[in-house]
């Protein structure tokens, strides 16, 4: 139960790729923080992920073999960072929390580590609540549209205290205390720890991710329902994990009926519009 005695934690993860069971984190961050918006304490650690780093992806976060190649790995940053984030009242946040929590949880197998069930908050999901008309809802244009940041570095810390940041300025949206706890309990809670049941294809994700992102409509091919086997338009709002099965949340175009979609079952998905309404 999210209240007033809430305590929240907003990470970021940085990677050497896309693929959670194929690529490891080169470090993480997160900013621990109450509802006025007061740092409580910070973790940052680069990791060593035992694997060189693509050069496609230093060019992002600026991450290279040379700094982690003395730092420890995942098998001592885990359970340091399981300290950090542990508390009965504490709720961790992450932009896109599919992506962090897939990470952290493979990690987590890797190295025999055991995660606590833990409440995880997609900052997607509250922007969207809070902002459902925006041309997109990654992370720093969503931001630098808001004047939340003027420059950004894409590095954990950074991502991490902008997640807190966009966090604060959407419940200063609304001014009602009982009505933002309402909407933060109501909004989907990811489930943090333990692997994942039904295992979905990358390439599946990242084509939901990038529809969420930018507004985009999507054609799916379910293997059940009254659809079956005929394409369906929908307009996803949202990709979440119950108890190790991804599922996608959106309004079917044909019948304008709210429909909750298993990921493992949709056969194909294209993104066939990305119109949406600006800021």
């Amino acid at each position: 139960m999210i209240d007033n005695k809430s305590i929240f934690i907003a990470f970021d993860t940085e990677t050497t790729g896309l693929s959670a069971s194929e690529g490891r984190v080169v470090e993480i961050a997160a900013v621990k923080f109450d509802l006025n918006g007061n740092v409580i304490d910070k973790f940052v650690e680069l990791v060593n992920p035992g694997v060189p780093i693509p050069g496609e992806v230093i060019r992002i976060h600026h991450i290279d073999d040379a700094m982690v190649a003395d730092k420890p790995g995942m098998d001592i940053i885990l359970p340091r960072f399981i300290d950090f984030f542990s508390g009965d009242n504490n709720i961790l946040i992450a932009q896109n929390a599919v992506f962090d929590i897939g990470f952290v949880n493979q990690e987590a197998l890797r190295h025999d580590i055991k995660l606590p069930r833990h409440i995880v908050l997609d900052q997607i999901d509250l922007t969207r609540h809070v902002f459902p008309n925006l041309s997109t809802y990654s992370l720093e244009p969503t931001c630098r549209a808001m004047k939340l940041v003027d420059s950004q570095l894409h590095r954990a810390m950074s991502d991490a205290m902008l997640v807190m940041k966009l966090f604060l300025h959407c419940l200063k949206q609304i001014p009602d205390e009982a009505e933002r706890f309402n909407i933060l309990n109501t909004l989907c809670h990811y489930t943090f720890g333990g692997p994942m049941i039904v295992q979905i294809a990358q390439e599946l994700l990242d084509v939901v991710s990038l529809a969420l992102e930018t507004g985009g409509t999507l054609e799916i091919y379910y293997s059940g329902g009254s659809m079956k086997g005929k394409p369906r338009p929908i307009a996803p709002t949202l990709m979440y994990n119950r108890d190790g099965v991804m599922y996608l949340t959106a309004t079917c175009l044909l019948s304008h009926a709210r429909k909750q979609f298993r990921l493992d079952r949709i056969t194909q998905c294209r993104i066939v519009d990305t119109t949406s309404d600006g800021l």
